[in-house]
């Protein structure tokens, strides 16, 4: 039961599935995806309350709807917010027959579940957070795939993407190479997040890069690079040769 707890409380797969519909339905990535979709007076009260699991699950199923895809319905298999509170709060007993919670001190909110539905709703929490996690390193594992890879980013500036991968090439960030020797990173390790001339745009639903210098005089290829100038691009990681922008991508 505390399990179910955690995985019930646990905020990535809420952040992660909202993003994900978010892009989809072209709103863009926020590093607080909930906030702009609660009502006024949710948003005031956000910063002493935040968003509870409830309301999460809720504006889920609203994107799902929206883009016509039922990804919100799997948390009526497992998530019972009064079963939820009991745990959280430590406010149950295990009888000989069922689960029993008093709803507080009055008891007037009291329920009592069945051990043999209480057992369907843990293990539906437990397949869905085994299947969440399987699923997004499966994903990071196809994207590591491209770790060595110059990808054409940004057709105005020319910045070049590389997917960064940890010990087991599973995707952990990017690098962006610019064409006037700088970079943009975003790296998360073991210990921590490496941000490196990038920051979180939350107004605008964004990630901002930071360029570098701009060219005092710019040429055709990038304002990046100076007119009659040549691109140069930091090595990629694990390549010895910087890379180049590909002919014919514009």
């Amino acid at each position: 039961m505390l399990l179910y707890s955690h995985i019930v409380e646990m905020d990535a797969p809420y952040e992660v599935l909202t993003n994900l519909l978010r892009f989809q339905l072209g709103r863009g990535y926020s590093p607080n995806p909930f906030f702009t979709l609660l009502t006024e007076n949710e948003q005031k009260n956000y910063a002493r309350r935040g968003t509870s699991t409830r309301r999460k699950i809720e504006i889920i199923k609203k994107l799902s709807k929206d883009l016509g895809f039922d990804a919100g319905d799997i948390f009526d298999e497992f998530y019972d917010n009064q079963l939820r509170n009991a745990i959280a709060h430590s406010d149950y007993i295990i009888a000989d027959d069922d689960f029993r919670c008093r709803g507080g001190l009055s008891g007037m909110k009291a329920f009592r579940i069945p051990y043999q539905e209480l057992e369907k709703r843990l293990l539906a929490a437990k397949a869905f957070i085994a299947a969440f996690f399987q699923v997004e390193l499966l994903a990071r594992q196809v994207w590591g795939l491209h770790k060595r890879k110059a990808i054409p980013y940004d057709p105005h500036y020319k910045g070049l993407m590389q997917v960064l991968v940890d010990d087991r090439d599973v995707m952990c960030g990017f690098k962006v190479h610019w064409p006037n020797g700088s970079e943009s990173m975003y790296r998360r390790t073991e210990f921590g997040i490496d941000m490196v001339n990038c920051m979180v745009n939350s107004k605008h639903s964004t990630l901002e890069l930071m360029v570098g210098l701009y060219a005092s005089r710019p040429g055709p290829f990038s304002p990046l690079v100076e007119h009659g100038g040549v691109p140069v691009y930091s090595k990629l990681d694990g390549i010895d040769q910087p890379p180049v922008w590909p002919d014919g991508v514009v």
